[in-house]
């Protein structure tokens, strides 16, 4: 498949994932989002079509809704396959929907929400199967990352998924999240405080336990400046708090390489995987929407990736 059909087909799937994470709150904007969402994943889909089998060029692809999809079903070479668009209907009504809801500001109702989240699912599976011959489901958002080594990171944990190793799959997902956290970091303005403080301990006469409770008392200032820099990067606090408790704690040690340690009653199972996975993605997506260039910082890059060809270290359940 072309490239810029790949990245418009991905580009799909990345709408409807946002509809889906919009229609799922309660309040009118989300609501009316999630069918903006919608529309525009199936308008991307049909656009991708007519591209691929060269229907219409780029230029020439500024036309109205219904207008694409007859010009779709037109085609003669569908027309000898007997393929049609699905979900003519249910389209027609998204379109309208769509079109209340740009131009007049109505708020659809609740009880349509998982109507069209279903059927625009639908339509989107059906429609890669049958014009791209691809499996919607299994269409990566990773290829939206733009850092190769944390591409890298998740296209292993995705394989690694798939294989049914969670233990390895749930640790590289953080491992990639832990070192992209520590490039958005570094946004925060450096401080010589620590230096200053440390340096004037050292020559001070202050007794040793006394230097170590101010190390410490600094540490937790520099971990409650990543958190707070992690937080104001558009991280939900309680999807934080999930990703703490669905994955292994990360060590990177001086090296450049990782550790891991994992604890009784931790379980790395589908679900956990999946959900860690998919949020790890989501917010490497996001850090660069924001322009916080998330990746493998250049110090640990080498050993980071020199790690990949290698079992994660401690990533076993205990």
């Amino acid at each position: 498949m072309e490239d810029v059909i790949q990245k418009r087909v991905l580009l799909a799937k990345e709408f409807h994932l946002n509809g889906i994470e919009s229609s799922r709150k309660n309040d009118p904007l989300n609501k009316m989002m999630a069918v903006h969402n919608f529309h525009i994943s199936i308008e991307i889909a049909v656009k991708s079509i007519l591209l691929k089998y060269e229907i219409r060029n780029e230029k020439k692809l500024n036309i109205d809704f219904e207008s694409m999809l007859n010009e779709v079903d037109q085609f003669q070479e569908f027309k000898d396959k007997a393929l049609k668009l699905p979900y003519r209907q249910e389209i027609r009504n998204l379109n309208l929907m769509r079109n209340m809801v740009q131009h007049h500001v109505i708020e659809p109702d609740e009880s349509s929400m998982d109507d069209w989240r279903l059927f625009s699912y639908r339509f989107l599976k059906r429609v890669f199967d049958s014009y791209f011959d691809i499996d919607f489901d299994q269409v990566s958002r990773i290829s939206f990352i733009n850092d190769e080594g944390l591409r890298k990171y998740l296209e292993k944990a995705q394989q690694d998924l798939e294989d049914g190793d969670y233990d390895s799959a749930s640790c590289l997902a953080a491992g990639a999240f832990e070192y992209a956290s520590l490039s958005v970091s570094s946004f925060i303005p450096n401080s010589s405080s620590e230096f200053f403080i440390t340096s004037s301990l050292g020559h001070s006469g202050v007794s040793h336990d006394l230097q170590d409770a101010f190390k410490k008392t600094l540490k937790r200032v520099d971990e409650s400046e990543h958190f707070s820099a992690l937080l104001a990067s558009g991280v939900n606090l309680s999807d934080y708090k999930k990703y703490k408790d669905s994955s292994p704690f990360v060590h990177i040690m001086a090296g450049g390489n990782q550790q891991y340690d994992t604890y009784a009653g931790k379980v790395f199972d589908l679900e956990s995987t999946v959900w860690l996975q998919n949020f790890v993605i989501a917010t490497f997506i996001k850090w660069q929407q924001l322009g916080l260039d998330p990746k493998i910082p250049d110090y640990l890059l080498e050993p980071a990736i020199q790690s990949l060809e290698k079992e994660p270290d401690n990533c076993e359940q205990e």
